[in-house]
């Protein structure tokens, strides 16, 4: 059977099309799923209008032209994964899309969004982009080979990752961790799938596993001179040392990286370092050291592509000034952040407005503001959507200590239990005897 079908759902999905108006006046809706779920094949006089409607023309190919369109974006999938050039992958994604092909080997298809949806994930595109590819690969599941289900398992837990599901993201890299002894795989696969469990790792606070499959990945990328990649690895097991108060090991790995760039120039990672450098004497409480890398990190990110960057170092500084109740201070560098942001106002990501929340906060907190209570529920609220846990604990304590302070003891309790909550999540614990 071809994948005509599923091509019809994804296109329909891609559009945000309802089965009911899609098939309206064609032909009933359930026959509809019977033919994006691939169990029915639709008579002509069914499909070209449907084909029609979502103005969709397929391209017949050859079989041996399929298997060159597949070993091609094979090609291209290794090559973006392991050197990450993106203006180049955005433009053969584009070529790739505009085709439309009606795969006749339903494997082939397989591949081809396997491949696909990871490349997408690769230049950052849109959720809402990715997700048509999404929807029709988990409906897919139970007919894939080995590999396959290796393939979306992993691409699969990139995607939960980046959308800060961490817990899902391991989940699923796990799942395909235990089929990588029943496949065979190239070094560089390896590599990457190392890559990605060891940053979901330390995603989920499990530091041993980030450093051990981190150093895995490491060897492949310095053996075959991948220095951005081995520099990622450097990081990841510089930042799991350090949350396991290994400071030595930590700065040990930092400084290799720091060596790594240096040497080949890669003065893209210079910013990244200085931050990490920075949190490694913060964590010491070496405030001024670390402010001094900080100050570092902010030279090395100034541009439109590297606004995040400085939204980090800057919330950075703000928390050392906030830790030496250096009151000034904070709220200049508050001020410094938001007016960022307002120059970037109508090119804003998720990413970036979660700064607006944290720079209010901090302001309204140092400046004794009236409106801190109604300020830091609605900073709560706003990460709470975005599952971001790590600051609705953070934040949900800073509240429940001004309550407990201002002696509104029943308020403090609710706020104290939020934050417990996501303590015990975050351990995979249901009770306090297992702390």
């Amino acid at each position: 059977m071809s994948s005509i079908g599923l091509i019809i759902k994804q296109e329909r999905l891609n559009r945000n099309i309802k089965q009911t108006v899609l098939a309206k006046g064609i032909c009933s809706t359930s026959y509809l799923s019977k033919i994006e779920n691939n169990s029915t094949m639709p008579s002509k006089e069914v499909m070209e209008p449907l084909l029609d409607r979502l103005n969709l023309m397929l391209e017949e190919i050859s079989q041996e032209e399929e298997n060159n369109i597949i070993n091609n974006l094979y090609e291209l999938y290794k090559s973006s994964i392991l050197t990450r050039d993106k203006e180049r992958l955005k433009v053969c994604i584009q070529q790739y899309t505009a085709r439309k092909v009606n795969f006749s080997m339903l494997k082939n298809f397989y591949s081809y969004n396997l491949y696909m949806f990871r490349l997408m994930l690769v230049v950052d595109e849109e959720v809402l982009q990715v997700y048509p590819y999404y929807q029709v690969l988990i409906k897919m599941e139970d007919d894939f080979d080995e590999k396959q289900k290796f393939l979306l398992n992993l691409n699969l837990g990139l995607y939960n990752y980046l959308i800060g599901e961490y817990y899902a993201a391991l989940e699923r890299l796990e799942q395909a961790l235990k089929l990588l002894n029943n496949n065979s795989f190239e070094e560089w696969e390896l590599a990457d799938f190392h890559n990605a469990i060891s940053l979901t790792y330390f995603k989920c606070n499990e530091y041993f596993n980030a450093i051990n499959h981190s150093s895995k990945s490491l060897k492949y990328y310095k053996d075959n001179l991948l220095f951005e990649r081995a520099i990622d690895s450097y990081i990841v097991t510089g930042m799991a040392y350090k949350n396991m108060k290994n400071y030595v090991e930590a700065e040990k790995n930092y400084n290799l990286a720091k060596k790594l760039a240096k040497d080949y120039r890669l003065t893209q990672y210079k910013g990244m370092l200085y931050q990490n450098l920075g949190s490694l004497q913060a964590i010491q409480e070496n405030h001024e050291k670390a402010i001094e890398y900080y100050k570092h990190s902010l030279e090395n990110k100034e541009g439109p592509h590297q606004v995040e960057g400085y939204m980090i170092t800057t919330l950075s500084i703000i928390k050392e000034y906030s830790k030496q109740k250096d009151h000034l201070r904070v709220l200049s560098w508050c001020e410094a952040g938001l007016s960022k942001l307002d120059e970037i106002k109508d090119n804003q990501t998720m990413a970036t407005l979660s700064y607006i929340h944290h720079f209010h906060i901090y302001k309204a907190f140092h400046s004794c503001s009236e409106d801190f209570e109604a300020i830091i529920k609605k900073g709560i609220n706003y990460f709470e959507k975005v599952h971001d846990d790590r600051h609705v604990q953070k934040y949900s304590i800073l509240l429940a200590d001004y309550y407990y302070r201002n002696s509104r003891f029943k308020a403090a309790n609710i706020f104290y239990q939020k934050a417990n909550e996501i303590l015990f999540r975050q351990k995979s614990i249901s009770k306090w005897e297992d702390l």
